[in-house]
């Protein structure tokens, strides 16, 4: 009996391997099967090639859209295809995702060489790698690429596996896919490349880090050379051409005279306002965008936030055309090519001082004079009881005085006598009140509530626009690949003060910065209308100010809310230097 049941067990280990690798692999063919090729995790998806323009028509930026897998009009050019083809994967369309030969022919050459010299993965396996696994060195991981890649030749005609190699492939400085490449490498459209700059972009798929021109551009062109030399022994191009492509000089983005805004956060922010704008239009292949942006401020301003106290503070500047509504200059943050987070539209932090102008705005408009007297002495309203920055009263004071003086009492007063429900109403008119909703607390007139610095700063663009607010645009006009216009923007501006309250709202602005809180904002021999704003700890420090028909605010602080031992006459001085750089006035620094 023992006999028998030890025959059964030797007959049911072999079984139960089998089983539980057939299991493994059907697992695996069925899970591929029902795989879908992933959206990009790693940036915003490129739904049509773009030329993005300045106000004054200097490039900032131009991208090619990724190449559209189930489309067949649309054609990979002919010499990207046999470049990545020639150096990656000679065999490409004559195996079925795994070519032995190539692995053979790579292990025979690692094994004279002593290291790893040459690789054996397919284009496919890359593909599968990309899209599907990691590049953890497991025997398990080469088994489902192996898996994946055959499926992936049964599921997919060979031009759509290429397109999805060339659309992903990392190729170093941030570049995913050779639309990036050639945006990062030579601010190019894909179909702009030369067959010298494709060769470059080619030798970069081995190893990014070490081929990378920015890098070390002897080695990116002995690389390149090398895969001229490869399309030229596979027959894809002449001994002309190979000879033409290799005395081409190299001329990197950074080196040309359209040298793109480094600012990621900026052309998003205008790709998503595009997007918006082409939401339920035709499908545009190729998109011409004049943005609003002044390159020149816009890199003056990007120039100056480096100035902006310790390296981890925080800096934000928006610049608003008053009468048009047009932003000018957009800074989201110091170093906007690798930061995430836009702190123009995005960050929501209290406005402090900055608000006062609308409990100030609703006393002018119930017809109280500004020099009417207040009390500004400390004072309780039920369990609330507010102190002046300073600590300092003035006792019996105008409300011009109060106001240059950035009293917290005398605005809660104001409040008090006027209703909550007013305050709440103007300051809805003037846009503000919806990134965070304003409820009735006497703290809302100091500034206790958030907004972002893109609604606050365009709430004093109405104030220089004689009480006229328009909406904020980035965007001056689209058009289509030839040039035909697809939307254009058309300023539309509502009345929102009388002129004669918006002279003397002006006339407290002006005061504040002649004599007040915002002096270190002031420019001998002109204008300034502007107003300080200091949240709890010093966590938050604004200046909004305008001159002429232009309108700035700043911000500054730390992201994680942290404390700050600055003021806002830091952010005021700010202002000053942008102002002056912009217009050429010489200050004292």
């Amino acid at each position: 009996m023992q006999k028998i049941k030890s025959k059964s067990f030797v007959f049911i280990i072999p079984i139960l391997i089998f089983s539980g690798i057939s299991f493994y692999f059907f697992s695996l063919i069925f899970i591929t099967f029902k795989l879908d090729i992933p959206k990009s995790k790693r940036s915003r998806e490129t739904k049509y090639s773009y030329v993005i323009s300045s106000s004054d028509n200097q490039i900032l930026s131009k991208l090619s859209r990724k190449f559209e897998i189930e489309n067949s009009q649309n054609q990979i050019p002919l010499f990207l295809k046999n470049a990545f083809i020639s150096s990656e994967d000679k065999r490409f369309y004559k195996h079925n995702g795994i070519d032995l030969k190539s692995i053979s022919r790579a292990l025979i050459q690692n094994i004279r060489s002593g290291y790893v010299k040459e690789g054996g993965s397919t284009i496919t396996q890359q593909v599968a790698r990309l899209l599907f696994l990691n590049n953890d060195l497991s025997f398990q991981r080469k088994i489902k690429e192996i898996v994946i890649s055959l499926i992936l030749e049964f599921k997919y005609d060979k031009n759509q596996i290429l397109k999805l190699y060339l659309n992903n492939i990392y190729l170093g400085s941030g570049a995913y896919g050779v639309n990036e490449a050639s945006q990062v490498y030579f601010g190019k459209l894909i179909e702009e490349l030369t067959l010298s700059e494709i060769a470059l972009i080619a030798g970069l798929a081995p190893a990014p880090s070490i081929y990378s021109p920015y890098q070390d551009i002897e080695l990116a062109i002995k690389n390149r050379n090398k895969v001229l030399e490869s399309m030229y022994l596979d027959g894809y191009i002449s001994l002309a051409s190979k000879n033409k492509a290799i005395k081409e000089k190299i001329n990197l983005n950074h080196q040309t005279a359209d040298n793109f805004l480094d600012d990621k956060l900026l052309i998003n922010f205008i790709l998503e306002v595009t997007d918006k704008k082409i939401e339920n239009e035709n499908d545009y292949k190729f998109l011409r965008i004049k943005s609003s942006i002044n390159k020149d401020w816009q890199e003056k301003a990007q120039n100056i936030s480096r100035y902006a106290g310790p390296k981890e503070l925080e800096f934000a500047l928006l610049s608003i055309e008053s009468n048009t509504g047009l932003i000018r200059t957009m800074i989201t943050s110091k170093n906007p090519s690798i930061n995430e987070f836009n702190r123009v539209t995005s960050s929501i932090r209290p406005l402090g001082s900055t608000f006062k102008i609308i409990p100030y705005a609703a006393a002018l408009i119930e017809g109280i004079k500004l020099s009417d007297k207040f009390e500004d002495l400390p004072k309780c309203w039920e369990s609330y009881c507010p102190k002046n920055f300073s600590e300092e009263y003035k006792g019996s004071v105008s409300l011009i005085e109060s106001f240059k003086s950035s009293s917290n009492i005398v605005p809660i007063s104001i409040t008090k006598k006027i209703g909550l429900k007013n305050i709440i109403n103007l300051a809805n008119s003037f846009g503000l009140g919806y990134k965070q909703e304003f409820e009735e607390f006497p703290s809302l007139a100091i500034g206790a509530y958030g907004d972002n610095l893109l609604n606050i700063t365009n709430a004093y663009s109405a104030i220089n626009n004689n009480g006229k607010i328009q909406s904020p645009e980035i965007i001056e006009k689209i058009e289509s690949f030839k040039k035909q216009p697809f939307w254009e923007n058309k300023s539309i501006s509502k009345k929102i003060l009388d002129i004669k309250i918006n002279k003397k709202l002006n006339k407290l602005l002006e005061k504040s910065v002649k004599e007040g809180t915002g002096k270190a904002a002031s420019i001998k021999g002109k204008k300034i209308y502007g107003k300080t704003g200091t949240s709890d700890g010093n966590k938050d420090l604004w200046f909004i100010g305008s001159i002429d028909n232009l309108t700035t605010g700043i911000w500054i602080g730390y992201d994680d809310n942290k404390e700050s031992e600055l003021s806002s006459g830091n952010a005021a001085y700010l202002w000053k230097n942008f102002i002056s750089e912009i217009y050429k006035i010489p200050i004292k620094k």
